[in-house]
Protein backbone atom coordinates (compact mmCIF):
# COMPACT_ATOMS: atom_id res chain seq x y z
CA UNK A 1 0.00 0.00 0.00
CA UNK A 2 2.85 2.40 0.81
CA UNK A 3 5.83 3.22 -1.38
CA UNK A 4 9.49 3.42 -0.44
CA UNK A 5 10.32 5.92 2.27
CA UNK A 6 9.13 6.16 5.84
CA UNK A 7 6.12 6.80 8.04
CA UNK A 8 6.93 8.86 11.12
CA UNK A 9 4.98 8.25 14.31
CA UNK A 10 5.33 10.47 17.37
CA UNK A 11 4.41 8.38 20.39
CA UNK A 12 4.89 4.96 18.87
CA UNK A 13 5.44 2.94 22.04
CA UNK A 14 2.03 3.56 23.65
CA UNK A 15 -0.98 1.28 23.44
CA UNK A 16 -2.48 3.04 20.42
CA UNK A 17 0.82 4.23 18.95
CA UNK A 18 2.26 0.71 18.85
CA UNK A 19 -0.81 -0.59 17.01
CA UNK A 20 -0.44 2.23 14.49
CA UNK A 21 3.24 1.38 13.91
CA UNK A 22 2.42 -2.29 13.39
CA UNK A 23 -0.52 -1.48 11.12
CA UNK A 24 1.59 0.77 8.93
CA UNK A 25 4.29 -1.89 8.69
CA UNK A 26 1.76 -4.52 7.64
CA UNK A 27 0.56 -2.06 4.98
CA UNK A 28 4.11 -1.85 3.63
CA UNK A 29 5.67 1.14 5.37
CA UNK A 30 9.03 1.45 7.06
CA UNK A 31 8.39 3.14 10.41
CA UNK A 32 10.39 5.64 12.46
CA UNK A 33 8.85 6.39 15.82
CA UNK A 34 9.54 8.24 19.05
CA UNK A 35 9.18 7.19 22.66
CA UNK A 36 9.92 8.88 25.96
CA UNK A 37 11.47 6.41 28.38
CA UNK A 38 9.83 3.02 27.81
CA UNK A 39 12.75 1.32 26.06
CA UNK A 40 11.33 -2.17 26.56
CA UNK A 41 8.03 -1.17 24.96
CA UNK A 42 9.94 0.53 22.15
CA UNK A 43 11.96 -2.63 21.46
CA UNK A 44 8.72 -4.62 21.27
CA UNK A 45 7.36 -2.26 18.61
CA UNK A 46 10.58 -2.54 16.60
CA UNK A 47 10.20 -6.32 16.70
CA UNK A 48 6.59 -6.11 15.45
CA UNK A 49 7.56 -3.82 12.56
CA UNK A 50 10.41 -6.11 11.56
CA UNK A 51 8.18 -9.18 11.86
CA UNK A 52 5.96 -7.54 9.25
CA UNK A 53 8.95 -7.41 6.91
CA UNK A 54 9.71 -3.70 7.22
CA UNK A 55 12.46 -1.65 8.81
CA UNK A 56 12.09 0.31 12.05
CA UNK A 57 13.89 3.16 13.74
CA UNK A 58 13.17 4.23 17.31
CA UNK A 59 14.47 7.25 19.20
CA UNK A 60 13.81 8.68 22.64
CA UNK A 61 12.64 12.25 22.03
CA UNK A 62 11.30 15.04 24.23
CA UNK A 63 8.43 16.22 22.04
CA UNK A 64 8.50 19.69 23.62
CA UNK A 65 12.06 20.18 22.33
CA UNK A 66 11.71 21.40 18.75
CA UNK A 67 15.38 20.86 17.93
CA UNK A 68 15.26 17.29 19.24
CA UNK A 69 12.16 16.59 17.16
CA UNK A 70 13.83 18.01 14.05
CA UNK A 71 16.94 15.92 14.66
CA UNK A 72 14.81 12.79 14.86
CA UNK A 73 12.87 13.58 11.68
CA UNK A 74 16.03 14.51 9.77
CA UNK A 75 17.70 11.28 10.87
CA UNK A 76 14.70 9.22 9.74
CA UNK A 77 14.69 10.94 6.35
CA UNK A 78 18.42 10.36 5.96
CA UNK A 79 18.05 6.67 6.76
CA UNK A 80 14.90 5.89 4.78
CA UNK A 81 14.56 8.65 2.19
CA UNK A 82 11.19 10.23 1.44
CA UNK A 83 8.82 10.97 4.33
CA UNK A 84 5.35 10.02 3.08
CA UNK A 85 3.29 9.78 6.30
CA UNK A 86 3.27 11.55 9.66
CA UNK A 87 1.26 10.57 12.74
CA UNK A 88 0.91 12.41 16.02
CA UNK A 89 -0.15 9.73 18.49
CA UNK A 90 1.41 11.20 21.62
CA UNK A 91 -0.04 12.96 24.63
CA UNK A 92 0.75 13.50 28.29
CA UNK A 93 -0.92 11.88 31.26
CA UNK A 94 -4.11 13.86 31.80
CA UNK A 95 -5.35 14.86 35.27
CA UNK A 96 -9.09 14.19 35.66
CA UNK A 97 -10.07 17.44 37.36
CA UNK A 98 -12.93 19.89 37.50
CA UNK A 99 -12.11 23.20 35.82
CA UNK A 100 -12.17 25.14 39.08
CA UNK A 101 -9.42 22.96 40.54
CA UNK A 102 -6.92 23.33 37.67
CA UNK A 103 -4.01 25.65 38.41
CA UNK A 104 -2.60 27.93 35.66
CA UNK A 105 0.71 26.05 35.76
CA UNK A 106 -1.08 22.73 35.17
CA UNK A 107 -3.03 24.20 32.26
CA UNK A 108 0.15 25.55 30.67
CA UNK A 109 1.95 22.25 31.14
CA UNK A 110 -0.80 20.29 29.43
CA UNK A 111 -0.73 22.59 26.40
CA UNK A 112 3.07 22.60 26.25
CA UNK A 113 3.22 18.80 26.41
CA UNK A 114 0.53 18.23 23.80
CA UNK A 115 -0.20 21.21 21.54
CA UNK A 116 3.38 22.46 21.38
CA UNK A 117 4.57 18.90 20.84
CA UNK A 118 2.19 18.45 17.90
CA UNK A 119 3.32 21.74 16.40
CA UNK A 120 6.97 20.71 16.74
CA UNK A 121 6.23 17.54 14.77
CA UNK A 122 4.46 19.52 12.06
CA UNK A 123 7.28 22.06 11.90
CA UNK A 124 9.90 19.34 11.56
CA UNK A 125 8.09 17.20 8.97
CA UNK A 126 6.41 19.66 6.59
CA UNK A 127 9.65 20.53 4.74
CA UNK A 128 10.29 16.83 4.13
CA UNK A 129 6.73 16.20 2.91
CA UNK A 130 7.03 19.11 0.49
CA UNK A 131 10.45 17.99 -0.73
CA UNK A 132 9.05 14.53 -1.42
CA UNK A 133 6.14 15.81 -3.46
CA UNK A 134 3.47 15.53 -0.79
CA UNK A 135 2.14 13.06 1.74
CA UNK A 136 -0.35 12.80 4.58
CA UNK A 137 -0.59 13.63 8.26
CA UNK A 138 -2.94 12.29 10.91
CA UNK A 139 -3.35 13.43 14.50
CA UNK A 140 -4.92 11.13 17.06
CA UNK A 141 -7.15 13.42 19.13
CA UNK A 142 -10.30 12.52 21.11
CA UNK A 143 -14.02 12.20 20.48
CA UNK A 144 -14.48 14.58 23.42
CA UNK A 145 -13.69 17.56 21.17
CA UNK A 146 -17.32 17.42 20.00
CA UNK A 147 -18.84 17.26 23.48
CA UNK A 148 -17.79 19.24 26.54
CA UNK A 149 -16.49 16.55 28.89
CA UNK A 150 -16.87 16.37 32.65
CA UNK A 151 -13.47 16.47 34.37
CA UNK A 152 -11.69 15.83 31.06
CA UNK A 153 -11.11 19.35 29.78
CA UNK A 154 -7.33 18.90 30.05
CA UNK A 155 -7.65 16.27 27.34
CA UNK A 156 -10.32 17.82 25.15
CA UNK A 157 -9.05 21.41 25.02
CA UNK A 158 -5.50 20.62 23.81
CA UNK A 159 -6.80 18.05 21.34
CA UNK A 160 -9.28 20.61 19.98
CA UNK A 161 -6.35 22.95 19.35
CA UNK A 162 -4.46 20.14 17.61
CA UNK A 163 -7.53 19.41 15.47
CA UNK A 164 -7.57 23.02 14.31
CA UNK A 165 -3.83 22.92 13.64
CA UNK A 166 -4.25 19.91 11.38
CA UNK A 167 -7.20 21.49 9.60
CA UNK A 168 -5.02 24.53 8.99
CA UNK A 169 -2.41 22.29 7.40
CA UNK A 170 -5.08 20.80 5.12
CA UNK A 171 -6.17 24.27 4.03
CA UNK A 172 -2.74 25.78 3.46
CA UNK A 173 -0.68 22.82 2.25
CA UNK A 174 -3.12 21.00 -0.02
CA UNK A 175 -1.68 22.70 -3.08
CA UNK A 176 1.60 20.92 -2.34
CA UNK A 177 -0.04 17.50 -2.37
CA UNK A 178 -0.26 17.31 1.42
CA UNK A 179 -3.35 15.97 3.17
CA UNK A 180 -4.08 16.34 6.88
CA UNK A 181 -6.76 14.67 9.00
CA UNK A 182 -7.58 13.58 12.54
CA UNK A 183 -8.82 10.38 14.13
CA UNK A 184 -10.90 10.89 17.27
CA UNK A 185 -11.05 7.83 19.54
CA UNK A 186 -13.73 7.40 22.15
CA UNK A 187 -13.37 4.89 24.98
CA UNK A 188 -10.55 2.66 23.79
CA UNK A 189 -9.35 -0.28 25.87
CA UNK A 190 -5.68 0.55 25.35
CA UNK A 191 -3.15 3.09 26.58
CA UNK A 192 -4.49 5.71 28.99
CA UNK A 193 -8.06 4.66 28.16
CA UNK A 194 -7.24 1.09 29.05
CA UNK A 195 -5.76 2.18 32.35
CA UNK A 196 -8.96 4.07 33.19
CA UNK A 197 -11.25 1.23 32.15
CA UNK A 198 -9.34 -1.31 34.25
CA UNK A 199 -8.95 0.93 37.30
CA UNK A 200 -10.17 -0.86 40.46
CA UNK A 201 -13.22 0.49 42.28
CA UNK A 202 -14.99 2.08 39.30
CA UNK A 203 -16.40 -1.04 37.69
CA UNK A 204 -20.00 0.20 37.98
CA UNK A 205 -19.10 3.49 36.29
CA UNK A 206 -17.23 1.67 33.52
CA UNK A 207 -20.19 -0.65 32.92
CA UNK A 208 -22.49 2.37 32.75
CA UNK A 209 -20.29 3.95 30.08
CA UNK A 210 -20.28 0.73 28.08
CA UNK A 211 -24.08 0.46 28.21
CA UNK A 212 -24.41 4.11 27.16
CA UNK A 213 -22.53 3.49 23.90
CA UNK A 214 -24.73 2.61 20.92
CA UNK A 215 -22.40 -0.29 20.09
CA UNK A 216 -22.30 -1.45 23.75
CA UNK A 217 -18.56 -2.14 23.61
CA UNK A 218 -15.25 -0.35 24.01
CA UNK A 219 -12.94 0.07 21.06
CA UNK A 220 -9.51 -1.42 20.55
CA UNK A 221 -6.16 0.03 19.57
CA UNK A 222 -6.53 -1.83 16.27
CA UNK A 223 -9.75 0.06 15.53
CA UNK A 224 -7.83 3.34 15.78
CA UNK A 225 -4.82 2.02 13.85
CA UNK A 226 -7.05 0.87 10.97
CA UNK A 227 -8.60 4.34 10.69
CA UNK A 228 -5.19 6.03 10.73
CA UNK A 229 -3.81 3.67 8.08
CA UNK A 230 -6.84 4.27 5.86
CA UNK A 231 -6.52 8.06 6.03
CA UNK A 232 -2.79 7.90 5.25
CA UNK A 233 -3.23 5.51 2.34
CA UNK A 234 -4.21 5.99 -1.29
CA UNK A 235 -7.71 4.86 -0.34
CA UNK A 236 -8.09 8.20 1.46
CA UNK A 237 -6.40 10.27 -1.25
CA UNK A 238 -9.30 12.74 -1.60
CA UNK A 239 -9.97 13.17 2.11
CA UNK A 240 -8.43 16.12 3.93
CA UNK A 241 -9.30 18.46 6.79
CA UNK A 242 -11.59 15.88 8.38
CA UNK A 243 -11.95 14.25 11.80
CA UNK A 244 -13.02 10.61 11.82
CA UNK A 245 -14.61 9.54 15.11
CA UNK A 246 -13.73 6.01 16.18
CA UNK A 247 -16.00 5.99 19.20
CA UNK A 248 -18.76 3.37 18.90
CA UNK A 249 -21.29 6.19 18.59
CA UNK A 250 -20.19 8.18 21.65
CA UNK A 251 -20.74 11.52 19.88
CA UNK A 252 -24.38 10.73 19.01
Amino acid sequence: MFTDGVAIVAGGSGGIGSAICEGLAIAGANVAFTYRSRKEASDAVVSKVEAAGRQAMAMSVDHTDADAMKAFVDAAAEQFGRVHSVVYAAGPHIPMKFLNTIAPAEWKQVFDNDVQAAFNLVWATLPHLKAGGGGALVAVITAAVEKVPLRDICSAAPKAAIEMLFRGIALEEGRFGIRSNCVAPGFINAGLGGELISKPGIEEWVDGIRRMLPMKAFGTAQDVADAVTFLLSEKGKYITGQSLAVDGGLQL
